[in-house]
């Protein structure tokens, strides 16, 4: 019989293989999710453009439906079996992937719950159509999980960015860029009802104030949304030259595929690369914040500027000259507002 001595040894051994800290994932565990999200992402689009063209059939079992799921199971998969392969090898499982991706993991239990509650809400209530496929609790639901599961290489990048903090290039900030791509264009997605891109009212032919109401505010919560992803960036890293011409573009293009409105994606393009520029010359990430709010009021208001520019050469500017200038300026105050506000949280100085 094993003494007591020996029994708490073998105790102690058996803690000690326990690993405490998390996986190494890298950049390559990182560049994988990227890949595997953007499929995620066109899984939806499919599913998405189905609906906004009346192609979607009074089922949950559509074809739509299980390329979007499909797409949903590789990345579910990739990140359980390495949770379940972390795990055998001694992490706990709250630590079992790499740092940054546990609301990752998180996410995929909430799209799995919100894709259940979905196929009840459809055999109770039916399938949606348009405005209502974007307010359905349960496709909200697929939302939130979704932005969850983009998060983990943005988060994932900015831990590393503690201990290395002059990560730079396309190689090191690709998937936080990417990712914050991804999460902009989901948030657009599930915010389309209300985003000049998808409805451009300005190409109504109206001039009522309802409508010109409506699309201003369209035009300015969308520079909102732009704004709060684009910041956190700004802010905190020297992007590489390209950045913003992938955001418009990928952003844009995505959104003209559910209305067949592919004029705006060559703007989109000539947008991003004016803001590079921009960027490559005024600094952000240097610690004047003036630079900050220089490129925060430049991004939204080139954006939309490039927007009305295109309307008018296709002959839908239908608006006043009053309305269209005075959107696209306001979009950039609230770039820059937002710039400010973090400024000011930040006890950064203004100038000089």
């Amino acid at each position: 019989m094993a003494s007591i001595g020996q029994l708490g040894q073998e105790i102690t051994g058996s803690q000690n293989k326990i690993k405490t800290g998390y996986p190494h994932g890298g950049q390559r565990f990182d560049w994988i999710m990227v890949g595997l999200s953007a499929l995620f992402l066109s899984g939806l689009w499919v599913d998405g453009w189905a609906h906004f063209h009346n192609k979607v059939d009074d089922s949950f079992f559509t074809p739509w439906h299980l390329i979007f799921y499909s797409a949903f199971g590789l990345l579910a998969l990739f990140l359980g079996y390495n949770q379940v392969k972390n795990v055998n090898h001694g992490h706990g499982f709250s630590k079992a992937l790499p740092q940054g991706y546990q609301l990752s993991l998180i996410g995929v239990a909430v799209f799995a719950i919100s894709g259940a509650v979905d196929m009840v809400w459809h055999t109770l209530f039916g399938i949606e159509g348009g405005t209502e496929a974007l307010m359905s609790p349960s496709h909200i639901g697929l939302g939130i999980g979704m932005t969850m599961v983009f998060s983990g290489p943005v988060i994932a990048t900015w831990i590393r960015g503690k201990t290395h903090p002059d990560l730079r290039g396309w190689r090191a900030l690709g998937p936080m860029i990417l990712g914050m791509t991804l999460l902009l264009t989901v948030v657009w997605f599930f915010t389309s009802y209300a985003n000049p891109t998808v409805t451009p009212y300005i190409a109504m032919g109206s001039r009522s104030s309802a409508v010109q109401d409506f699309g201003v505010t369209t035009i300015l919560f969308s520079a909102a949304i732009l704004s709060g992803f684009t910041l956190p960036m700004l802010r905190r890293w020297r992007l590489p030259f390209g950045t913003f011409t992938v955001i418009f573009t990928v952003s844009t293009a995505l959104l003209t595929l559910l209305n067949d409105f592919y004029l705006l994606i060559p703007g989109a393009i000539v947008t991003g690369l004016l803001v590079d520029i921009v960027i490559n010359r005024v600094q952000p990430w240097r610690k004047d914040a003036w630079r900050v709010l220089v490129v925060a009021y430049c991004a939204p208001f080139m954006y939309y500027a490039m927007y009305f520019l295109t309307m008018y050469f296709i002959d839908t500017l239908s608006w006043s000259i009053h309305v269209w200038t005075g959107a696209m300026f306001i979009s950039g105050v609230i770039g820059a507002s937002m710039a400010l506000l973090t400024v000011i949280s930040a006890n950064e100085q203004i100038s000089d």
